[in-house]
């Protein structure tokens, strides 16, 4: 009888300590799945923060480019020396044209905010993390050098002017003396500065702001589609808005075919060489304006329009290289 009470009471004992352990078991997975979700929504939140700053970066590098897209005309006139006398005393863009930059200034708090607190991510999550780190440790750093030469270089000029008495009549009496004129229409070394100022700045620093600006594009869109956040189409354009821009284009030499088309929900050009059929390639456009793109790598594009306000070719161009095309369907 003793016997067999103990062993009721031995198995009794065990099945509570089972059902102990179950419970702190369950306690413990509840625990860690909370804690789990609370680091979900933490890296959430500051993935949120750092799509705010994306477009916050975006903006800041388009406002370089539209400064080159700006002087790229400037730029090709005077080093093809088509800038007249007239034009220097009519026109102080021409006389002021190495004389001012924009800075990029990006910023990278929230994504470095993001990296110090992250917790526990996804698959997802971390694809897109590692798309941040290149734009952040790459993009973004070669983006700061060219911002800090290229104000010094302006400076530099700043001074040389200074000195001859030309700064005072450029911003003072807003008119370039005969002197001046003469200097920039006559003395090969002008040019060698307006060569050395296109390599640097429209080449270096547009290159490099353009380069972050269509990564940064690429991960905020990403990024929009993670966080089912509603895309600005001020960054994200919507194709419907860009038809006009779709057709089979032959440049001006007729070297050279280009389609331009949607492919992957992204405006492409399929290009390849007439004569050397080894010569192809695709590159994604970025279209800023109904007639204003860009290329992936510092070259601005322009599109052409007829009479009848219909496309009729764009023009292709970065300093003093320019490349008209004409459509042919």
């Amino acid at each position: 009888m003793v016997k067999n009470k103990t062993g009721k009471y031995f198995k009794y004992a065990i099945g509570e300590i089972i059902l102990v352990v179950i419970g702190i078991l369950i306690a413990l997975s509840i625990n860690n799945w909370n804690e789990s979700r609370k680091a979900h929504d933490k890296t959430e939140l500051l993935l949120k923060q750092v799509h705010k700053e994306l477009a916050f970066n975006i903006d800041k590098a388009n406002n370089v480019i539209e400064r080159y897209r700006q002087t790229d005309t400037l730029i090709y006139n005077v080093l093809h020396k088509k800038v007249t006398y007239h034009d220097y005393k009519s026109n102080l863009k021409y006389v002021t044209l190495m004389r001012g930059t924009t800075e990029a200034n990006l910023v990278n708090d929230a994504f470095t905010t993001l990296i110090d607190n992250q917790g526990i991510i996804n698959l997802e999550q971390d694809s897109i993390i590692e798309k941040l780190r290149y734009l952040y440790g790459t993009d973004k750093r070669e983006v700061d050098l060219m911002d800090a030469y290229t104000v010094n270089n302006v400076i530099n000029k700043i001074k040389k002017l200074g000195t001859n008495g030309w700064l005072y009549d450029n911003h003072v009496n807003k008119e370039a003396s005969d002197e001046q004129i003469t200097y920039y229409l006559t003395d090969s070394s002008y040019l060698g500065e307006v060569t050395e100022y296109k390599i640097r700045h429209l080449l270096d620093h547009n290159r490099y702001a353009l380069i972050f600006r269509n990564h940064a594009i690429d991960i905020y869109n990403a990024l929009s589609d993670y966080l089912k956040i509603k895309k600005d189409t001020s960054i994200v354009k919507d194709l419907k808005d860009y038809q006009h821009y779709l057709g089979t284009y032959v440049s001006d030499n007729e070297t050279v075919n280009s389609e331009i088309t949607i492919k992957n929900n992204h405006l492409v050009m399929l290009w390849k060489h007439i004569k050397d059929t080894t010569r192809f390639g695709e590159r994604k456009l970025y279209p800023e304006t109904k007639t204003n793109f860009t290329f992936p790598t510092k070259a601005f594009g322009k599109l052409v329009y007829d009479e009848n306000k219909e496309v009729s070719g764009f023009i292709w161009s970065v300093g003093n290289e320019r490349q008209a095309f004409k459509k042919i369907k």
